[in-house]
């Protein structure tokens, strides 16, 4: 029987090409998923490393402070009951601590050429992608050191206790991922810029004012809210202050998840093209 199948595959080659690409996208498919826990791993010590850092620890804690207080010096000069906004204004504080740290990848790569890794990790025999996911990823996420600060800051000030919702977690989760996908685009984007942190203002204030944490998406010009819901953001932000589940909350979480998927993916080719053009061309200056 086996044969006579042996047979039948030779004459037909078509269901040989068949099992070849299946079993071809089945490697593909076990190594990126046998990848991940390298990246989780490299993602850890780079995170340790920033830690150590002054700029990146004073960033990552003073932003959602400073802001939280922000917002509470606004609601105070209009009159309005602090208590009764402060549910939002941690987990908007938190997230724009997040934002923050995020927009560090823009020079994120160049750090790494001033630490004399770069030349490295531009060697290493694994694909760009797993080589410098780690590092944009722990740039986003040194934020996440935020929560505390933004908790006891609004808890403090606004002379309330807070709650944390589930929507709390499930938006704040989504703007971790929106935030991720957004350091790998800025570091591929800026990669080539010698000045790159001089951009960072003018990329911090713009997505602070439009995905939500300043003042509601809805306050803004219909124009303006759909450029706003381009970046992933701004439906993280919108889920984080949602109270109950509709189809619009469990809409945003898709449009917020498939969004940033797209940011990873033009980010991974374009971390390849920067490092095929530094290896080839030597436009990093790491040779």
């Amino acid at each position: 029987m086996s044969k006579e199948r042996g047979a039948v595959d030779s004459v037909n080659p078509v269901n040989s090409l068949n099992t070849n690409v299946l079993s071809s996208r089945a490697g593909v498919v076990h190594q990126r998923i046998s990848s991940i826990g390298p990246c989780l791993r490299g993602t850890w010590f780079q995170l340790r490393s920033l830690a150590q850092t002054t700029f990146f620890i004073q960033n990552a804690l003073l932003t959602p402070v400073c802001f939280a207080l922000m917002k509470i010096v606004a609601y105070v000069a209009l009159g309005e009951n602090v208590a009764l906004f402060a549910h939002d204004m941690w987990i908007d504080a938190a997230i724009a601590g997040l934002w923050s740290s995020t927009v560090t990848a823009t020079g994120i790569i160049g750090y790494q050429r001033y630490m004399g890794t770069l030349q490295y990790l531009a060697a290493s025999v694994v694909s760009p992608s797993a080589v410098f996911f780690p590092i944009v990823a722990s740039a986003a996420l040194l934020g996440v050191l935020g929560i505390p600060a933004a908790l006891a800051t609004v808890a403090i000030f606004a002379f309330t206790s807070l709650s944390i919702s589930v929507f709390n977690i499930i938006g704040y989760a989504l703007a971790m991922l929106a935030c991720v996908a957004s350091a790998a685009f800025l570091a591929g984007f800026f990669v080539f810029f010698s000045k790159a942190t001089a951009y960072e203002p003018l990329i911090l204030i713009p997505v602070w004012m439009l995905c939500g944490i300043v003042t509601p998406i809805s306050n803004l010009p219909l124009p303006i809210q759909v450029v706003a819901f381009i970046h992933p953001l701004t439906s993280a932000v919108w889920v984080a202050h949602a109270t109950t589940v509709n189809t619009g909350m469990i809409g945003m979480v898709f449009l917020s998840l498939g969004l940033s998927c797209v940011l990873l993916c033009v980010a991974s080719y374009m971390l390849k093209r920067a490092l095929h053009m530094a290896i080839k061309e030597g436009s990093l200056d790491i040779l």
